[in-house]
């Protein structure tokens, strides 16, 4: 299970068994993590893994072994970007990008710097987002086509990750503080 590794959380199991416990071991990369929802989204979606596991389900219903259940997506942040704003800039990024849509989205924020200040673990985020519906009704456990889901939606997200990146950084350059600054959707 994607999000288990993405939160370094080993205490759970999918249907191939217990995550290994190497996950809880790297948990000292982990800078934030969280679950982005729709505002319409049913109260059952908060409740632990139950998405990710429902999606898993669907595509293994499927018989193809190459079906997708969800989109993991990794993003550079850049080393320039001061660790307080990381949570701001990622989490707004997929708010507006992917939640806004009906996508429900983990995420998680890593990095590990040494004693030098040197990056051991460069600062990144990873999102696992749907793939497929997973809220009540007909479509629920098919595949749905507009969260990047085809190559050019995902050159659109890397775009507007790139443009997120230098927006944030002429923010910065021009003393914009973010605790002032409301989460853009």
């Amino acid at each position: 299970m994607h999000t288990a590794y993405i939160w370094r959380d080993s205490d759970v199991s999918d249907r191939f068994g217990p995550m290994p416990a190497r996950f809880a071991d790297r948990r000292c990369e982990l800078r934030g993590a969280g679950l982005l929802l729709p505002a319409n989204a049913p109260l059952w979606a908060t409740e632990g893994y139950r998405i990710w596991q429902d999606a898993d389900e669907a595509a293994f219903a499927t018989g193809d072994p190459t079906a997708v259940s969800a989109w993991h997506v990794m993003a550079q942040i850049p080393e320039t970007v001061s660790p307080s704003h990381w949570r701001w800039m990622f989490t707004g990024f997929l708010q507006r990008e992917l939640v806004r849509n009906g996508a429900a989205v983990a995420w998680a924020l890593h990095s590990l710097q040494g004693e030098s200040s040197d990056w051991l673990v460069s600062p990144h985020g990873h999102a696992i987002v749907t793939a497929r519906h997973w809220k009540a009704g007909a479509a629920k456990g098919q595949r749905h086509p507009a969260w990047i889901a085809s190559s050019e939606q995902q050159r659109r997200l890397g775009a507007a990750w790139r443009q997120r990146c230098a927006t944030t950084s002429l923010m910065a350059q021009a003393g914009l503080r973010w605790s002032t600054l409301p989460i853009m959707s």
